[in-house]
């Protein structure tokens, strides 16, 4: 609908699947012990439904394995705080946060609203401690991602953690290393394990507003867009 009047601006569809999104988990153990409270279940098998895995608690963050800093972003970041929305344990880069500052802003005069960044670019330690979580509470990462052979590699890693008795600390280290052997190959289970990788909330804003974030993005150039319907979202890629 939006090609005609942004052409500049790369748009398409791409379809993921969540399975917690449409059950409740049972009685489960959480990925580095004790157990997950009834009322807490849904949350975390279906975290707003906007969010491609689960997200990670500040105690999940700390265990190992640990990935190197990246060098790009510096810590505190100088200047003043961005006004748009960060969900908890998401992090950018300074170029890119800068990029999605400009963007929020054109969207906010178009407006008045801010923009939620739901994601964006991640580790293979945080990609292997989410899916790890992710797994632990039923979900099906088979389903999510469109590369099946890079998935079934990380999983059967997983598997063989889980069915040699190993700790959960050692199986997401498994997982990390055949993470980390696809990206030395070029393969990238996730686009946010390239640099560059952000995702925008869609799922409270009108088609009106849609239309502006598209024209916001439009104006910001050098940035590529898709629309992702489930679960719904903006995927940026800052060049």
């Amino acid at each position: 609908m939006w090609r005609p009047l942004f052409g500049t601006i790369t748009i398409g569809f791409a379809l993921f699947a969540f399975a917690g999104c449409t059950g409740e988990a049972g009685d489960l153990d959480l990925p580095w012990g004790g157990t997950l409270p009834q009322e807490k279940r849904r949350a975390a098998v279906e975290p707003e439904c906007d969010e491609e895995l689960p997200q990670l608690t500040p105690e999940e963050l700390a265990r190992p394995p640990f990935a190197p800093p990246r060098l790009e972003r510096s810590s505190p970041r100088s200047g003043p705080p961005q006004r748009f929305s960060l969900l908890p344990d998401v992090t950018l880069a300074d170029a890119v946060s800068d990029k999605v500052e400009a963007i929020d802003d054109a969207y906010f005069r178009r407006t008045g609203k801010h923009v939620t960044v739901t994601s964006g670019t991640r580790d293979a330690s945080r990609q292997a401690k989410a899916m790890y979580k992710m797994l632990r509470l039923g979900g099906d990462v088979l389903k999510l991602y469109r590369n099946k052979d890079a998935a079934r590699e990380i999983k059967r890693a997983y598997d063989a953690g889980r069915a040699a008795g190993k700790a959960p600390d050692d199986v997401v280290s498994s997982m990390y290393s055949v993470l980390q052997s696809q990206i030395a190959r070029g393969v990238y289970i996730s686009a946010h394990l390239r640099a560059g990788a952000v995702d925008i909330r869609s799922r409270d804003m009108s088609s009106a507003e849609k239309r502006a974030f598209v024209a916001a993005v439009a104006d910001a150039r050098g940035v590529t867009l898709l629309e992702e319907s489930t679960p719904p979202h903006f995927h940026l890629q800052v060049d």
